[in-house]
């Protein structure tokens, strides 16, 4: 499968593993192709190396990454081309998939993560290529279930991927019927930058005003992605961050988040709201019902309870 995407020529494979943090990596070179790093992870370690934490986008950049969807918990991101030469058309996309498996019960392991970064000499405009760079992760979440005696429930093959959704790709907020459904304009916000639901296991909505300057950016988390938020906030002792043992956080004059969480399946799911200016009582108002809406139906679409009331 994997000289399959990445195409003919010598290839290079570097393998290496961490018991320890239950890590599996390989990464593979093509002379002259295409290269894809593969990392499959125990979930029950989850926030225990930074280095290897969860894929949620590409660092630094605006795009949301999107659902993988056909019944894959996942996310499918890309990091935008940073051309050299204008001339040049044929720059390599770096394109990631991140999917996650939950196990059978009776299995030994709770969890896997599969995270493929993959560069590939194919455009993502061009729909017909979006599966290819899918193909290395669904492939390796089926051998690893297998392997690792998981016995996950798997998607269906990947035949169709959306774009992700760069940040210019705004709507008017009373239109939004993805991650930013159900959320009312008031306060300065009008606008949302949001995606698709489809069983990603963490979303994002952007709210902006007029001028699209960016107001409040609220975020859900569920199963290992919510275990990775808990415990890299206790490790670090930060102020004003969400902890497991608090399942509801009004934000506050001063404060920076604002959170509730949810009861599911796969453990507690968190939905946070940050902002990062102090602002009136009626707009703490509007914050707070915003993050309502936004958790109630993040945590509808992924059959959990409903969010804690604060």
């Amino acid at each position: 499968m994997v000289r399959d995407v990445l195409g003919p020529g010598a290839v290079d494979v570097e393998n290496t593993e961490r018991a320890d943090i239950g890590l599996m990596r390989c990464k593979v070179q093509m002379d002259g192709g295409g290269s894809a790093d593969i990392r499959v992870l125990d979930t029950a370690h989850v926030g225990e190396d930074r280095l290897d934490s969860l894929y949620t986008g590409s660092p630094g950049e605006a795009a949301l990454s999107v659902p993988v969807g056909h019944g894959w918990t996942g996310l499918f991101g890309a990091r935008p081309k940073h051309v050299v030469d204008p001339f040049d058309t044929d720059e390599a996309e770096d394109v990631t998939v991140s999917l996650v498996l939950g196990c059978a019960e009776a299995g030994r392991i709770k969890g896997l993560s599969v995270t493929v970064e993959t560069t590939l000499d194919k455009t993502l405009d061009d729909p017909a290529n979006r599966p290819e760079f899918a193909r290395i992760a669904t492939s390796t979440a089926a051998k690893a279930s297998k392997a690792r005696r998981c016995g996950a429930r798997l998607g269906q093959p990947v035949r169709s991927l959306g774009l992700p959704v760069n940040e210019t790709e705004y709507r008017p907020l009373g239109t939004a019927d993805g991650t930013c459904s159900g959320i009312n304009a008031g306060q300065g916000v009008s606008v949302a930058t949001e995606t698709e639901r489809g069983g990603a296991p963490y979303e994002v909505c952007r709210l902006a005003d007029t001028d699209l300057g960016m107001r409040l950016v609220l975020v859900a988390r569920f199963g290992p992605y919510a275990q990775e938020e808990f415990a890299d906030n206790q490790e670090y002792d930060g102020e004003d961050v969400p902890y497991s043992g608090t399942p509801a956080h009004d934000r506050r004059r001063g404060d920076r988040t604002g959170w509730t969480t949810a009861k599911c399946s796969d453990g507690q799911a968190l939905f946070t709201l940050e902002a990062d200016e102090t602002v009136s009582s009626s707009e703490l108002a509007y914050e707070r019902a915003a993050l309502s809406a936004f958790a109630e139906r993040s945590a509808k679409a992924h059959g959990c309870s409903a969010p804690v009331r604060y």
